[in-house]
């Protein structure tokens, strides 16, 4: 942890702000939890079942010590998490959080019946503009879906900071 704060601001080079626009990358995220240790604003949540998988499985302790990691992603290459989500089956549609759609109507096409905040699949032709047109970001790509299952960011409290990509051992792996 020291580590990372003294690189974060002593050594960061990169004067650029992160802006709302710029998503978090989620695109390989094996579920590790260390994003949620740096999160100032507990803005993540992870797959609800990846503490009973780690339980079991303790690959990764026999890689890494926990207590001397170094983010270098050396165990994630052995995690299971992430053959267990690139195994998950694609819905064939965008798909819309109820919970999220208030029906405004911006993403209307034949495919979408907003009432039911549903899309029929033999309807929809993957154009994906529902997806682009939707404010409350509620409605998500077949492969954003599949991520959402296994980690998500709630940007109503996430200020930007990046602190959950910097510790990220995927990102330290793709670094070389």
């Amino acid at each position: 942890m020291l580590k990372f704060l003294i690189k974060h601001l002593f050594f960061n080079n990169n004067n650029k702000e992160p802006t709302e626009t710029e998503k978090i990358k989620l695109d390989n995220c094996i579920c590790c939890e260390l994003c949620l240790s740096v999160c100032p604003t507990e803005a993540i949540s992870l797959f609800k079942y990846s503490k009973v998988i780690c339980e079991y499985c303790k690959l990764c302790e026999d890689i890494c010590k926990k207590k001397y990691c170094e983010s270098c992603g050396y165990c994630s290459l052995f995690c299971p998490l992430i053959y267990i989500k690139n195994l998950t089956p694609k819905p064939k549609t965008p798909v819309i959080d109820k919970k999220s759609c208030v029906s405004c109507g911006l993403c209307s096409c034949e495919a979408i019946d907003i009432k039911n905040k549903k899309i029929d699949e033999d309807k929809c032709n993957l154009c994906l503009s529902c997806v682009e047109k939707c404010p409350m970001l509620a409605i998500k790509t077949p492969e954003e879906y599949v991520k959402s299952l296994f980690i998500k960011v709630d940007y109503d409290k996430c200020i930007f900071c990046r602190a959950c990509e910097e510790i990220c051992p995927i990102k330290n792996l793709e670094k070389g």
